[in-house]
């Protein structure tokens, strides 16, 4: 073969440098005196540092950011995660506030919840991909937050929701650093996925087969969310078919009977599940680690490619069918194992001497003096290949001689023993070092071709060695221009003349020589003295040059003592070098993954987080692109990232405003807080500099703009949110047009900083954030639907049949990058919203259609087709994107609430901003505040008080739902949900009649909401009623006897029955203290009853048995909750409070205008 060299060619060649150093290596690692090499006598320290992975980056391409295959091999002998399970209460998402009792289990990638602790599947599996925070809150109850929806559970104590809480979130920080890739949410990446019938389930499973496992949703739309009822392990399954459409699928533990929607799927599942479960026999992961050494990808007897067996005790891999001939030698000569089957006998250790040693240096040992013509190829023949193994190994015929052992069976059972004896690794590398000696003193090594030459990695050169990284200190040297004296201002630019021509030299200082010849320093630097260092590229022209030029590619080193060292280069290359240099030589290797790439600045900062919100902590910040990276020098800290387009605050606190009297920067992102404090002035307002820089919107570019907690562009969110408030009874909405001059100028301000921008209806026209919204998406570099799909809309547009044309824009949709699928979505849903108020503001399906398409798809003039896109995707909205009901409800409620109650406002957050009277209904005694669909009716309570300095007492206070302009007024429950009950105002005949008052009520008669005591004998007792509409109890008030038992209100003939006449479930029921005037009830004390088509109104004898019969129809509605504790906040409790999902911590805003709110304010 063509890779065959003479001995002549070897001798004159000799070893490279490369060889020579992996040599060096080896002897070491035998010697076991290589600082930080994993081994079993020398293991992995605990907390030591790791690197950053590549998956950081979703939004771009970094295919050649790696890590070594060794430093990748040592992860797998880190501790496998914690498992946490026990018994907790997980609230049921069928409202009521029900908490249903579940075994969970969290096993380091998925939280599962079961029915009991003896289910083998469970009822629900949140995957830890989903999964984006984990924070406590009261009661013992903690939540576990998804970007769909919020699990809540509740503990027994607070020690055991601490645990949860903490294993949680510290497993969702550390896999955004090294975690598993988020599961996909669409169906390409599943080897099969769709609808099935599932024995014993009512409805229809979603069904994806993803190895190593078979995922079944509720939905697909849940299986887009990433939240699934089960998931099945492929590994022991069997399939078995069955009647007509059915198929069975065999676990150990349960047989899960599926039916297909046709024969056709049928077959379909069957074969991919047979697949995968022949899949699952193999297991990859000891070939890829041992395949990282490259000469390990050919086998070491034929050089055939991807071998997948090995000879344990010889040391070489090797092919299928070597291994066949490996196995006639017997195991006494040859242990034979599989990489891909036999998984177990591979341990750390023996995995780590197939990598460091490499086919091509045991065949220096047993192919040394291999002449080419014996040499077998991977289309030799089963006689001529078997009798080659038996020369080689067993006869010892090619090998080198051994010092230590003269025969080939004392080499062989030195060998055996050895793999199965204490330090495998260091005896068999001090075995092979020890026969490599001889090489050069054996003259007969020289008359044949060395056998390790025959392996194809000779024909292409390899890389430097893949452990250089983890040995070789960084050193660079080189000239550049040291600036003479230290500019004035951080980040000011010198001329050229200010700057010297000088050799610098980076070792364990950086180093500053006049030449390189000279041997004197004219100054150096420590790498203790260094704080952070910033990286300067201009990319714009040059426009003034001659002596006052400057540099364009510049370093910033901040040094200790408010120092700042320029360096000036003489292009990007040699700014990138050095730049990697000094960030590595001054950082640990946590972040040298990153440092090899642009970055435009690195070095400590102390910060504060939400997890340790009390403590400074102090780590290593690395700025690149719009990421913003942190590795902790302390063992305890965790690896984040933060992304900073999705900033909700960035924000600079003046020395003056923080007890430590220095300058800090508060990021927000995602409701989290990060606190950030340089370690000098200057090197303070550099980072805030370039973080600012960073996280600003930049280009035309869809996935270079800043964006909203919903992942969507701040402008687009924005533009939306505003519109959605003021436009939807607005006539001719987007067809009437703005000003040019307003538009252009509030179009420079969100390219400018979207995030700070706040639409304020008594500062800007609707027609002028209409038209901004539309000239956005025109001047995209890229149209939304992407100029690589447009022919096919087009075609999609043209396609008869209405069910398949759907279909074919669904598919499309699919296609899109994340980021436009989103921003979509979120268009063509307020585009829906618009015209289903169209009888308001005459904007119909194709008014919008074709005043949107020019803008969205790039066309000149209105394209039929493209018109025709978008009144489909309007129309069928709720179908294309896969809107559930529950949603489509919430957006006709918003809708009405929004068009007949001039008293509500939609902030940007999604959150209802509306009026809360105090005591009375005056406008001297309104709060406007913003609720949340998680705020209780506590919570508002709590912070209407402190709003208003109420100041703490023992007096109770309730929020109450009043209509009609007080003549009904219902205490809600503390535990209750008070948007939900907000946004059924819409349904009343007068929405603005309605209001919410908080107001003081009597110890007495309200404490009882706040114990956990319960009635040792049911409420009961006389009551005059009357029924709407009339039925057994007529038109008049009438005494009856009434008892409230099992959440049901029971109508008794008489004390002593014991079968009711009537009753009514209370578990939906609305109770109202009072009785509208016109019924002319006997007396004041009366309360109403509303009922599913019904109310009833009940009189009382007085206001004590009144709130009696009240407080137990609340108690009765929430006993399966947990006692309310009364106490009032403080105002550091305001402080830790959250709104939806808004941070624990209170964000920054202008609060000058109430009118209309920013996302990122907190009331």
């Amino acid at each position: 073969p063509s890779c065959h060299r003479t001995s002549s060619e070897c001798s004159s060649e000799g070893r490279s440098e490369d060889e020579e150093s992996r040599t060096r290596l080896i002897d070491r690692i035998a010697q076991n005196d290589t600082e930080g090499y994993s081994t079993v006598e020398a293991p992995r320290a605990e907390g030591a540092p790791f690197s950053l992975p590549a998956h950081l980056y979703p939004d771009e391409v970094l295919d050649d950011l790696t890590i070594s295959p060794y430093a990748s091999f040592t992860s797998l002998s880190e501790p496998r995660p914690t498992m946490l399970s026990g018994w907790l209460d997980k609230l049921s998402p069928q409202g009521n506030y029900v908490f249903q009792r579940r075994y969970v289990r969290f096993d380091g990638k998925n939280l599962l919840y079961f029915s009991s602790e003896k289910e083998p599947y469970p009822k629900g599996v949140i995957p830890l991909s989903v999964i984006e925070m984990a924070r406590s809150t009261k009661d013992y109850k903690f939540q576990v937050i998804t970007s769909h929806r919020i699990f809540v559970f509740r503990a027994e104590n607070e020690a055991q929701r601490n645990e949860w809480c903490s294993t949680l979130q510290k497993k969702v920080m550390e896999q955004r650093l090294v975690g598993s890739r988020p599961r996909p949410a669409n169906t390409a990446h599943c080897q099969k996925s769709g609808i099935l019938e599932l024995k014993g389930q009512k409805s229809k499973v979603f069904a994806a087969l993803s190895l190593p496992e078979m995922w079944l949703y509720k939905s697909e739309q849940f299986f887009k969310m990433g939240i699934a009822m089960c998931f099945i392990e492929m590994r022991g399954c069997t399939i078995r078919e069955a009647k007509s459409r059915s198929f069975e699928l065999i676990t150990p533990s349960k047989t899960f009977s599926f039916v297909a929607e046709s024969e056709r799927e049928k077959r379909e599942w069957m074969e991919a599940l047979q697949e995968a479960i022949a899949e699952m026999l193999y297991d990859y992961e000891v070939a890829e680690k041992i395949w990282s050494n490259k000469a390990n990808k050919y086998c070491a007897d034929c050089w055939a490619q991807s071998p997948d067996w090995a000879s344990i005790n010889l040391c070489v891999v090797i092919c299928k069918q070597c291994a066949g001939q490996h196995r006639s030698l017997g195991s006494n000569i040859s242990k034979v194992q599989s990489l891909k089957l036999d998984t177990s006998v591979w341990s750390n250790e023996i995995v780590q001497l197939f990598i460091v040693l490499g086919n091509d240096r045991a065949n220096r040992f047993w192919a040394a003096r291999l002449p080419a013509p014996e040499a077998i190829t991977p289309d030799s023949g089963a006689e001529q290949r078997r009798d080659f193994i038996a020369r080689k190994y067993r006869e010892g015929r090619y090998r080198l001689p051994h010092p230590h052992y003269a025969t080939q069976e004392e080499v062989l059972q030195t060998l055996c023993t050895a793999v199965a004896g204490p330090a495998l690794l260091k005896t068999i590398l001090q075995f092979f070092s020890s026969s490599e000696a001889s090489l050069v003193s054996d003259p007969a090594a020289s008359e044949v071709a060395p056998g390790a030459d025959l392996c194809p990695r000779a024909r292409d050169p390899g890389p430097e060695g893949v452990y250089n990284e983890i040995t070789q200190p960084v050193t660079h040297s080189g000239y550049l221009h040291r600036a003479t004296a230290p500019p004035k201002l951080p980040g000011a630019k010198k001329s050229k003349e200010d700057f010297q021509r000088t050799w610098c030299s980076l070792e364990r200082a950086l180093l500053f020589f006049e030449t390189e010849k000279c041997t004197e320093p004219l100054g150096h630097i420590e790498s203790g003295d260094l704080i952070s260092l910033g990286v300067s590229r201009a990319h714009q022209a040059l426009t003034s040059p001659g002596p006052t030029e400057r540099f364009r590619f510049t370093l910033e080193l901040f040094l200790t003592g408010e120092k700042v060292q320029q360096l000036g280069t003489d292009g990007p290359e040699t700014l990138q070098a050095w730049a990697s240099a000094i960030g590595k030589w001054f950082t640990p290797v946590s972040c040298h993954c990153l440092l090899g790439y642009e970055f435009q600045r690195v070095g400590q900062l102390r910060y504060k987080c939400m997890l340790n919100p009390e403590r400074w902590q102090q780590a290593f910040f690395i700025l690149q692109k719009a990421h913003l990276f942190i590795c902790p020098a302390e063992e305890d800290g965790a690896e984040d990232s933060i992304n900073l387009r999705r900033l909700q605050e960035l924000s600079l606190v003046p020395p003056t405003e923080t007890p430590e009297k220095k300058e800090l920067l508060i990021l927000v992102e995602m409701g989290r807080t990060f606190y950030l404090q340089g370690l000098s002035r200057a090197d303070s307002a550099a980072w805030y500099s370039d973080i600012q820089a960073s996280a600003g919107g930049w280009g035309n570019a869809l996935r270079d703009q800043q964006l909203s907690r919903g992942d969507i562009p701040i402008i687009v969110d924005s533009c939306i949110a505003f519109i959605t408030q003021y436009g939807l009874r607005h006539e001719g909405i987007y067809r009437k047009n703005g000003a040019k001059s307003r538009i252009k100028v509030l179009m420079e301000e969100f390219r400018r900083d979207a995030r700070n921008v706040k639409l304020r209806i008594s500062d800007n026209f609707i027609e002028d954030v209409t038209d901004v919204l539309k000239r956005f998406f025109r001047e995209l570099e890229d149209p939304i639907f992407t100029l690589e799909l447009h022919p096919q809309w087009k075609e999609a547009a043209e396609i008869s049949s209405k069910p398949q044309r759907l279909e074919r824009y669904k598919e499309l949709i699919h296609r899109l990058p994340r980021l436009n699928h989103k921003t979509l979505a979120a268009l063509i849903g307020h585009l829906y919203r618009v015209q289903k108020c169209a009888d308001l503001n005459q904007m119909s399906t194709k008014n919008l259609s074709l005043l949107f398409a020019p803008s969205l798809f790039q066309t000149d003039g209105k394209g039929e087709h493209e018109v025709k896109v978008m009144e489909d995707l309007i129309d069928n909205y709720v179908s294309i994107f896969n809107i559930d009901e529950d949603q489509v409800s919430q957006m006709d409620l918003e809708n009405s609430l929004i068009t007949t109650w001039k008293d509500t406002q939609l902030s940007q957050a999604g959150d209802l901003i509306i009026e809360v009277y105090l005591e009375q209904k005056v406008p001297d005694c309104c709060v406007t505040l913003k609720v949340s669909p998680t705020m209780t009716a506590e919570e508002l309570t709590n912070q209407v008080l402190e709003m208003r300095n109420v100041a703490a007492s023992l007096d109770i206070w309730l929020t109450f739902e009043a209509l009609e302009n007080g003549e009904l007024e219902r205490p809600l429950h503390p535990k209750e949900k008070v948007l939900e009950q907000a946004l059924q105002w819409c349904k009343l005949p007068e929405p603005s009649a309605a209001y919410l008052l908080v107001r003081k009520v009597p110890i007495g008669e309200g404490s009882c909401l706040f114990t956990g005591v319960k009635r040792e004998t049911p409420k009961c007792g006389l009551l005059k009623c009357r029924e709407e509409p009339p039925k057994l109890l007529g038109n008049k008030f009438q005494e009856r006897y009434f008892v409230i038992r099992d959440r049901r209100l029971l109508l008794l003939k008489e004390k002593r029955s014991a079968k009711p006449e009537r009753e009514w479930p209370l578990g939906a029921a609305k109770v109202y203290m009072g009785i509208r005037k016109k019924l002319k009830p006997p007396a004041q004390w009366g309360f109403t009853l509303t009922l599913d088509k019904q109310h009833l109104y009940l009189v009382c004898s007085g206001q004590a048995e009144l709130w009696d019969w009240t407080t137990s129809i609340l108690k009765a509605q929430h006993d399966d909750l947990r006692p309310v504790i009364l106490r009032r906040r403080s105002s550091s409790d305001l402080a830790k409070q959250k709104f939806g999902t808004m941070p624990l911590v209170p964000l920054h805003g202008d609060s000058t205008d109430a009118t209309m709110l920013s996302a990122n304010q907190t009331l």
